[in-house]
């Protein structure tokens, strides 16, 4: 496949599965984008996550994450076979004011598989420089 159609396809994926993070709290879409064995780095967790421990911790966030509104900013994709590095960064916004409401840099390693692909890693980081 080639690196713009799978930018395309990433970032699409990428908002289906955060749209309902955010409008609902849902998080349980883009748990499911997974993969059983994967790792995952999130600020809020005490160091890499595997396996079960990922789902949990979606679980444990849903109905928390406040209504705000998104934007995948600067998406860009690097193919290496069946896996490619997607990265990207999402900023949220107060629905209430519009204000910016966090920044974030993303990494996700998604592997293609029988049934679309699977994300094998994904490491989430603040963007704003720590104090």
């Amino acid at each position: 496949m080639e690196e713009t159609t799978a930018l395309e396809e990433l970032t699409a994926l990428a908002n289906e599965a955060l749209t309902p993070y955010f409008d609902d709290s849902d998080t349980s879409k883009y748990a499911r984008l997974f993969a059983r064995d994967a790792t995952y780095f999130d600020p809020n967790s005490s160091g890499r996550l595997e396996g079960n421990a990922i789902g949990e911790l979606f679980a444990a966030y849903a109905g928390s994450i406040p209504p705000d509104r998104f934007e995948i900013l600067d998406p860009d994709v690097t193919i290496h076979g069946d896996v490619a590095v997607f990265t990207y960064n999402l900023d949220t916004f107060s629905r209430e004011d519009g204000s910016v409401t966090s920044r974030w840099n993303t990494t996700e390693i998604p592997e293609r598989s029988a049934d679309g692909c699977d994300m094998t890693h994904a490491h989430w980081s603040h963007r704003e420089p720590m104090a």
